[in-house]
């Protein structure tokens, strides 16, 4: 009799979130609320629910803003040029976490975030040195921006060359936690400066940064507490904090206005 000839075994689908060291194919990676393959045709229509909702929170603030500072713009030009930035990473952040099947929704989550970052620290600086003459003020901004990109995209090679192929959510945790120190340094030497001056709201957006972090730090470990996961309380403090941070340079930029002099016309009135 005849051999039966053997029937092949179903091949098993790769854990497409592990192909490339942990990351899905928009480059981001894999958090407990993600599906396992986002593209299936029986994929959710809305891939990271919880995620998408609370990404969409940094959307409002920049919109309150714009709002708030209607009639003085020209008054604000560092907050207004930061909003337009702002919305494109909520509108970045809210699109990945929806669909997660596109690079370009990633880039336009993280990248406006380490641009604000970067600015933020920059208009600090910017500050910190307003009792020299303008051109030593500009001389000294192009220094310290060579020295802030040159020491932010060197940590941030170190971190992805040693850690992402063991752990790439590591990597990003730390890079956040980098661009944080970034920005807090020349506000610390401003918030020294000034004696404390509207403190307040950067003790308050620190410590709403802290538990953010801590929470995108444990979202991998938190499946058997919440089935959402926990990284959409990053998305959540991490919209305190950065709310309690715009009013702070909202503070900060208001003393320039207020040092201003008044227009004739109103003095003559």
């Amino acid at each position: 009799m005849p051999e039966q000839p053997a029937t092949a075994e179903p091949v098993a689908q790769p854990d497409w979130g592990l192909v490339v060291g942990g990351q899905l194919p928009d480059r981001g990676p894999r958090y407990v609320e993600t599906p396992p393959d986002p593209a299936a045709p029986d994929a959710p229509f809305i891939a990271e629910p919880w995620n998408t909702v609370t990404a969409s929170f940094f959307i409002w603030i920049a919109l309150a803003w714009l709002w708030r500072l209607r009639g003085r713009y020209r008054d604000y030009p560092f907050m207004i040029s930061c909003m337009p930035i702002l919305l494109a990473g909520g509108i970045g952040g809210t699109l990945y976490h929806g669909t997660r099947t596109a690079r370009v929704w990633f880039y336009l989550d993280v990248v406006p975030i380490s641009l604000l970052g970067l600015v933020g620290a920059l208009y600090m600086a910017y500050r910190l040195f307003d009792r020299y003459e303008r051109v030593t003020r500009l001389a000294i901004l192009f220094v310290v921006t060579a020295l802030l990109l040159v020491v932010y995209f060197v940590v941030n090679l170190v971190l992805f060359s040693t850690l992402r192929p063991t752990n790439r959510q590591l990597s990003i945790n730390l890079s956040y936690a980098s661009l944080a120190v970034l920005v807090l340094t020349p506000i610390a030497l401003v918030l020294w400066r000034t004696r404390f001056r509207h403190g307040g709201w950067v003790v308050a957006g620190v410590i709403s940064f802290a538990m953010a972090w801590f929470f995108r730090l444990f979202d991998q470990y938190s499946a058997g507490y919440l089935p959402m996961g926990s990284h959409w309380l990053w998305h959540t403090f991490g919209t305190i904090s950065t709310g309690a941070v715009v009013q702070y340079f909202y503070k900060v930029e208001g003393e320039t206005v207020e040092k201003k002099p008044e227009a004739p016309a109103n003095r003559a009135r």
